[in-house]
């Protein structure tokens, strides 16, 4: 990526608080000390979605076979750091529970967790709740299906209305499961 490229990422990074600055009633100048711990948390909020939004890219790279070495040189520095600092703690694959337990995916993102979702719903496992590159299902007698939805409260009225069980969110989704009538 050039230079150029670069500053301009950040720039527009930048820009995220300064807006909100702009934008805050009354606007925020930072000529008092008035505003500031709101601003903290703006940028923090920004820095959070941030590292959230590598975390996914590089799950995503991984899952394209894209090796440590090669991440570790896109961010500049080692294979074994790029390892240590962004490979899932303490899980080495999928877990399978046995009956009752949950079971546990990993490696879920936006670009294949509806075809996992769809997978685990025809075995007959439920979702039971999501996280960070992750979606946890339960085993049922039944099987499942689900949205993901990306909207506001109203949204969610009208999924329960078409027999839709809210599970969770993980920004920016909302999935829903319901039981299908095929066991």
């Amino acid at each position: 990526m050039q230079i150029i490229e670069q500053q301009a990422i950040r720039d527009q990074t930048s820009a995220l608080v300064l807006d909100w600055a702009a934008r805050r009633e009354p606007p925020f100048t930072g000529e008092t000390g008035e505003g500031f711990a709101e601003a903290i948390t703006v940028a923090h909020l920004v820095a959070d979605e941030g590292r959230v939004s590598l975390h996914r890219w590089i799950d995503a790279a991984r899952r394209n076979g894209l090796s440590w070495t090669e991440i570790g040189n896109a961010l500049g520095i080692s294979k074994q750091a790029a390892q240590q600092r962004f490979k899932p703690a303490g899980i080495e694959g999928d877990f399978e529970g046995g009956e009752g337990e949950e079971i546990v995916r990993v490696g879920a993102t936006a670009f294949n967790e509806m075809s996992i979702l769809r997978e685990e719903g025809r075995k007959g496992r439920e979702l039971v709740r999501t996280g960070a590159l992750t979606l946890v299902f339960r085993a049922t007698a039944q099987s499942w299906e689900y949205q993901r939805r990306l909207g506001s409260r109203t949204m969610a009225a009208e999924m329960k209305r078409g027999g839709w069980i809210y599970v969770s969110s993980w920004l920016p989704f909302h999935y829903f499961k319901r039981q299908t009538s095929n066991a």
